[in-house]
């Protein structure tokens, strides 16, 4: 997205939210109206916490049973969205806010883009990326073949990694060896 067009919805949804702000407080008043935006800032900073302590919680027990959390971090950028939106003055951003902080919203949202695969890719400064692949990696912390980066793969016998061993004939326990200089 170009800056003019950025700007440009920037700038259409502040005078939306200027221009329903100003209609409901025509209705009900400027003070109700100011109480009612302070209530739903409040409201939401309480719901971003216990929401975002559960998918916290969900996003560690997949990855203690080794699966791809793709869903609880899709979920957790919505809450961290939804969370600005409700910090900002106003009903429509509170109302898109509220729609990503409430679970049943949230988890639909989060499942409709994980299943469309929009978000899949984040780059790094240094030039890495993290890749998400829906299901789980089965190889552990290493990917699916369980080799780490850098490991070939040898398609008959599984992975071969380059290296050197030595065997060492004392032992490596520190008080053991001492006793052996002692003596």
């Amino acid at each position: 997205m170009t800056f003019g067009r950025l700007f440009f919805v920037i700038f259409a949804f502040a005078l939306l939210e200027v221009l329903v702000l100003a209609a409901v407080a025509d209705v009900i008043g400027w003070p109700i109206t100011i109480v009612l935006t302070l209530a739903t800032a409040i409201i939401g900073s309480w719901l971003f916490r216990s929401q975002g302590l559960q998918t916290w919680t969900r996003l560690n027990q997949r990855m203690q049973s080794g699966e791809m959390p793709g869903q609880e971090l899709v979920e957790g950028l919505l809450l961290l969205i939804g969370g600005a939106l409700l910090i900002t003055p106003g009903f429509v951003s509170d109302i898109v806010g509220f729609l990503m902080l409430l679970p049943f919203s949230r988890h639909r949202l989060a499942a409709t883009l994980v299943r469309r695969g929009t978000l899949q890719t984040f780059g790094g400064q240094q030039g890495s990326a993290f890749f998400y692949q829906s299901g789980s990696f089965n190889g552990g912390p290493f990917g699916p073949g369980g080799a780490p980066f850098g490991a070939d793969r040898d398609p008959g016998n599984g992975v071969v990694i380059d290296g050197e061993a030595r065997e060492e004939a004392e032992s490596r326990d520190p008080l053991e060896h001492d006793q052996n200089r002692r003596s």
